[in-house]
């Protein structure tokens, strides 16, 4: 059971390729576009992605910046959302700072600030 070596030309394989990519992509794009909750959508809904206990980027692209330590005027709230919204290409619409729930656990560490 011996099979010759074919040499594959390169349109078939760039053929193949974009065969398996359709195949890979085209049924996710395809539950994506019915939305979460529909019929045939076998996918959860969305969730947001939190890095970490201070950052919250949800599934609209929303950015969410929590501030454990209160605002008193100063415009902190603001210059974190500043710097976030320039580190992530965020657009500023789409920033918001919240300040952090009495969360011990979370929140506790007064040694780093």
């Amino acid at each position: 059971m011996t099979r010759a070596i074919e040499n594959l030309s390169r349109r078939r394989f760039l053929q193949a390729g974009g065969g398996l990519t359709l195949g890979f992509v085209l049924p996710v794009a395809l539950a994506a576009e019915a939305g979460p909750g529909k019929a045939g959508s076998g996918l959860a809904a969305p969730v947001s992605f939190e890095p970490n206990a201070f950052l919250r980027i949800g599934p609209d692209d929303s950015v969410t910046v929590i501030s454990k330590h209160l605002e008193m005027g100063q415009g902190t709230y603001t210059g974190l959302a500043t710097l976030v919204a320039e580190e992530l290409d965020a657009a500023w619409a789409q920033v918001r700072v919240e300040g952090a729930p009495a969360d011990a656990r979370r929140y506790n560490n007064l040694f780093w600030g």
